[in-house]
């Protein structure tokens, strides 16, 4: 029996009032191993062993949006096993700095969402409750 582990990482963008969320691509929906059916996404992506999370998570951000940021501090932690893999998943707060978004094969569409529009939207509560708790890091930072 195989059995793995993975550490990823994930950023909620905020650039002044809005948040970026991405949409996953029907490629990369078909692949995953823990979510098969959830369209929406955050940027990030699992770390290479010896990768501190802050550069996997600048690497990640760089290579599926090409923007730039600022990491701030972690807003979650999940940690889930299943399928014979277990998977921890760091959810930072980041802060834009610059750059348009450049999509990666991995993702085929992108939202910049008002903070007041996050809540009715069709986004998974996990990730709204992340949403919300970077925009409070954000604005006491």
């Amino acid at each position: 029996m195989h059995r793995d582990f993975a550490v990823a990482v994930k950023a909620v963008i905020v650039r002044g009032d809005e948040v970026l969320v991405l949409r996953r691509s029907k490629g990369e929906m078909a692949g995953s191993y823990m979510n098969k059916y959830q369209k929406w996404d955050l940027p990030g992506g699992g770390l290479h062993f010896y990768e501190k999370a802050e550069d996997g998570l600048l690497r990640e951000i760089r290579e599926e949006t090409s923007l730039s940021v600022e990491i701030g501090r972690p807003v979650s932690m999940f940690d889930i096993i299943r399928h014979q893999i277990h998977l921890c998943i760091f959810t930072y707060a980041a802060v834009w700095t610059g750059g348009e978004v450049q999509l990666s094969k991995e993702h085929d569409g992108f939202l910049w969402l008002h903070k007041d529009e996050v809540e009715e939207s069709e986004l998974p509560h996990w990730m709204k409750r992340d949403i919300f708790r970077a925009l409070e890091a954000v604005e006491n930072h």
